[in-house]
C-alpha cells in the first residue's frame, strides 16, 4: 500500500467521483494502521503545457526574435528575468543586488495571469506580434 495519493481535481462532479472512488478507499485502508495522516489540498502548480507555451517556440522565443531595445536583441532567459522582476517581484540578495522572484511557485492561474501580462506588455510596448501560441491550459 502506498503512503501517498494524488488526485487531480477539475470540477465539482469529477471531484466527488474521485473522492468516492479513490480517496475514501485509500483512507479506509491506511487509517486501519493507526498512523496519523495529513490531508492537504493545494492548487496545482503550472503545467508542462504552460511551460511549452511560455518557453518553447512561444511567448519568450517570439519576444527574443522580435523585440529590439536600442537596436539590441536579448535572449529568452534575459527577457524572463526582466518579466519576473517587472510582474512577479524581486528578492534582494545579501550584496544588495535584486533578482526576480521565481515563477516556478506560481499556480496554474497565477502563471496564466503572468503570461497574459507579459504578452500584453510585449505587444503594446515592444510591438511583438504573437503567432501560433498554444491556448492557455
Amino acid at each position: 500500500m502506498s503512503d501517498r495519493i494524488e488526485i487531480v481535481l477539475h470540477n465539482r462532479q469529477q471531484t466527488w467521483a474521485a473522492i468516492n472512488a479513490q480517496l475514501f478507499p485509500f483512507l479506509r485502508d491506511v487509517l486501519q494502521g493507526g498512523a496519523t495522516w495529513v490531508l492537504t489540498v493545494t492548487r496545482k502548480k503550472r503545467s508542462p503545457a504552460q511551460n511549452r507555451r511560455y518557453w518553447g517556440r512561444g511567448v519568450l522565443a517570439q519576444i527574443a526574435e522580435q523585440a529590439a531595445v536600442n537596436g539590441k536583441l536579448y535572449p529568452a532567459d534575459v527577457w524572463h528575468e526582466q518579466f519576473k522582476r517587472q510582474f512577479i517581484g524581486v528578492i534582494e540578495l545579501p550584496n544588495g543586488q535584486l533578482i526576480g522572484k521565481s515563477s516556478t511557485k506560481l499556480t496554474t492561474k497565477e502563471f496564466c495571469d503572468f503570461c497574459d501580462e507579459v504578452e500584453a506588455w510585449a505587444a503594446t510596448e515592444l510591438g511583438v506580434r504573437f503567432v501560433d501560441l498554444e491556448p492557455h491550459k
